[in-house]
């Protein structure tokens, strides 16, 4: 494919504020891929043709990975379509970094199980029922304070709360608006809910959240992200969620940003060797801290302003896919171990 990078008339190029050396000769080894809204489709599912390509570049020594606002529960359908091998030099398991950097894992599953086979072993969550196996290697949860302050702040303004811990999220339902809420969320992820009624007092016996999603109607995201910032002041990162019916509250220090860096530390992985492709407000760090950040051509403007490049096409027509087509024939991508 031919491609190109285009702005609109009348305007100036996306240009980064990186300040980096000149990458004429630069080559990459790594890439990392949000989901929603850049390697996924409208549909939330992965291309047969991206399968394809990427399987490809594992194949021939390119370090594939994930970094995602999602649980690692909800990765598992686009890890298991993928299908990877594993161990490779590089790595001992597929590298993602989950809820918008809070935790980091390697994810191993037998890739010689047929799919048909795969469905027929059970229905349920590769993840959760044992058929991947999963090896944390970094967590950076919400301090308990903050946890509470937000299930009040949340309360208080008529949201319902995700509380994501381990593979479970959490969700105490007042209404048939939050129960609505909670499905809408799962019909996007692919995971099921814990329904509890005592206000979130088991969730927090088992440990800290991994992140909260204080969920909200789309025509009320900026007020609720308004609303919810202000309450938390400078005690949390707070993130307007994409698609736009929810607000993330993590810990001040994580962001995907930080969450690939602490990723590429354990890899062994200069991020300057990484190319990472995003679309949201939660990829800006992301995006920035990477050696070559890509903004999707559907992209919230606040990111594009941020980028390295914008793909000319978007993530309907696999455009995180046809931008690394281009950069494999100008030789810029790294394949060794």
């Amino acid at each position: 494919h031919c491609l190109y990078f285009v702005t609109p008339s009348n305007t100036q190029p996306y240009l980064t504020t990186k300040n980096k050396m000149d990458v004429t000769d630069k080559k990459y080894r790594m890439v990392a891929f949000d989901l929603d809204g850049t390697l996924l489709g409208p549909d939330h599912e992965i291309s047969d043709y991206s399968v394809q390509y990427l399987r490809s570049l594992h194949q021939k020594g390119l370090i594939i990975s994930i970094a995602t606002g999602r649980s690692p529960a909800a990765t598992a359908e686009v890890i298991r379509r993928l299908n990877l091998e594993f161990p490779k030099p590089h790595s001992e398991g597929f590298p993602v970094v989950t809820t918008n950097g809070a935790k980091g894992i390697h994810v191993c599953h037998d890739t010689t199980v047929h799919e048909v086979e795969e469905k027929k072993a059970g229905d349920g969550n590769p993840m959760i029922d044992g058929r991947m196996k999963v090896t944390e290697l970094f967590h950076q949860p919400v301090p308990l304070e903050l946890t509470k302050k937000t299930l009040k702040v949340a309360k208080e303004i008529g949201c319902v709360t995700n509380y994501y811990i381990g593979h479970e999220i959490y969700a105490h339902v007042l209404n048939d608006w939050h129960l609505e809420a909670t499905k809408k969320y799962s019909n996007l992820t692919g995971v099921d809910f814990t329904y509890c009624k005592d206000d979130y007092q088991e969730a927090m016996a088992k440990g800290l959240p991994s992140k909260l999603l204080v969920l909200c109607e789309p025509h009320s995201i900026d007020d609720t992200y308004h609303k919810v910032e202000e309450a938390l002041g400078h005690e949390a990162k707070v993130i307007r969620g994409s698609p736009p019916f929810f607000v993330e509250v993590l810990n001040k220090i994580v962001n995907k940003g930080s969450g690939l860096e602490l990723l590429c530390e354990k890899l062994g992985v200069d991020i300057s060797d990484c190319i990472a492709f995003g679309d949201g407000d939660n990829d800006i760090e992301f995006i920035e801290k990477s050696g070559l950040g890509v903004a999707m051509k559907n992209a919230r403007e606040t990111l594009k302003n941020v980028a390295d490049e914008v793909t000319e096409y978007c993530n309907r027509e696999d455009g995180a896919i046809r931008m690394l087509e281009r950069l494999e024939s100008e030789d810029k991508l790294y394949f060794g171990s």
